[in-house]
């Protein structure tokens, strides 16, 4: 098993297993999905989301490879990272027949359709972008803070977890991959030596009546394909 970051005065951390499940999906209806640009964009609501959180945590709990954040005051949690592994193979493994998207949302609204849009879209073009030496990696699914707990130092902390080769080995991943959503977190991968491998402007999206489908209240403009390659 990985080490998890140190505790500090405020917080401790764990690893993401099966029987937390619960408590983080009812963590991410409570934050991620009011706290996300596009989310907030959309309006979106848990019932829409749901599909999609479920699906993701299904993957991530495959490995030990993800992280939470508890207050040492009430020991509740206060962020996530949730990361899957990644196989070439999975897209072989695929059905031809029948359309299956990592990113599925219970809607017939057009905004949070358009969500699905994007994400399936950049997602499903990750590996033709990269030579056969890339077959693992590491997939940022989600990552989230409690906006009462920002700027603690707690998403730093998540990402030195991720990217510690010894967690790469473990899973004989090569490098990590996300569809970044805000500005905030592009920035931060940017720092951190992410490459944009693709994006789609959110301005290329537009209703019937040629509108903006959906439009972010804190400065982003386009969804990335973002990249870091480690081992």
């Amino acid at each position: 098993m990985m080490n998890v970051p140190e505790p500090d005065d405020s917080y401790y951390f764990e690893i993401l297993k099966n029987d937390q499940r619960d408590e983080v999906l009812q963590f991410l209806f409570d934050n991620f999905v009011k706290d996300e640009p596009l989310n907030r964009a959309a309006n979106i609501t848990n019932e829409e989301i749901r599909i999609c959180l479920n699906l993701g945590l299904d993957r991530a709990l495959k490995n030990e490879i993800s992280i939470l954040a508890r207050s040492k005051i009430d020991n509740k949690i206060v962020g996530c990272m949730i990361n899957s592994v990644w196989n070439r193979n999975d897209i072989e493994k695929k059905s031809k027949d029948v359309k299956e998207e990592d990113f599925e949302f219970k809607t017939s609204r057009k905004q949070v359709e358009t969500i699905g849009e994007i994400l399936n879209d950049l997602h499903e073009s990750f590996w033709s972008t990269q030579g056969e030496d890339i077959q693992t990696v590491i997939h940022f699914e989600i990552s989230s803070v409690n906006i009462h707990h920002r700027f603690k130092g707690i998403a730093s902390k998540f990402m030195n977890f991720t990217e510690n080769e010894e967690l790469l080995k473990s899973v004989s991943a090569s490098g990590i991959v996300a569809e970044v959503t805000s500005f905030g977190n592009q920035r931060l991968l940017e720092k951190r030596n992410y490459t944009t491998l693709l994006s789609t402007p959110l301005s290329s999206k537009l209703d019937e009546n040629g509108e903006q489908v959906l439009s972010c209240d804190d400065g982003t403009t386009e969804v990335r394909l973002m990249f870091k390659k480690i081992l």
